[in-house]
């Protein structure tokens, strides 16, 4: 996965982001591989499964995401000390090998929200949906193919997070 180098923040008055660790749908808050062959039924590969839970891992490439945007002048994983002007709440609401057609494809699916810290009013929320298609159909072909969903998905993040914060102010 190759990033775009960073940009510079739009102004000085950027806001700062906290992006918090992801949360996940039931039944996509495992390690476990979720494919699917017919519609309402999860199932897990027996012999594979992430490193890591989707949510943990996805945290660091949003952070990253987020802070090479240009639109926030820092971006950091929330922490009890931190704080901002800005947060990123996200739910992996699905992010599963679909074998239903062919090729088999990946689904990510991503609900985002940007919350003024302060005031705890919603700037914008949004849920993204991407499929990518498979190279094979196997779990590796899913791995890949969930990649590239999440990159894909990453960048409308970033671009609709500079659309939601264009026009903000800070409420007082």
């Amino acid at each position: 996965m190759q990033s775009a180098p960073p940009t510079a923040p739009s102004s000085a008055q950027s806001p700062t982001l906290l992006v918090l660790t992801p949360g996940a749908a039931a039944g996509f808050d495992s390690q476990r591989i979720i494919y699917v062959r017919q519609d309402h039924r999860i199932e897990y590969f027996a012999h594979n499964e992430w490193v890591d839970t989707p949510s943990r891992m996805l945290q660091g490439l949003l952070v990253d995401t987020m802070a090479r945007s240009g639109v926030f002048s820092a971006v950091s994983p929330a922490s009890g000390a931190a704080g901002g002007d800005i947060r990123l709440d996200t739910e992996i609401v699905r992010l599963q090998h679909e074998f239903q057609t062919q090729p088999s494809q990946v689904r990510f699916t991503l609900r985002a929200t940007l919350v003024e810290d302060r005031s705890r009013r919603v700037l914008a929320w949004r849920e993204f949906d991407t499929v990518v298609a498979a190279a094979s159909d196997d779990p590796y072909g899913g791995v890949t193919a969930a990649s590239a969903a999440v990159q894909a998905t990453l960048q409308r993040l970033a671009m609709f997070s500079r659309k939601a914060i264009a026009d903000w102010r800070p409420t007082r």
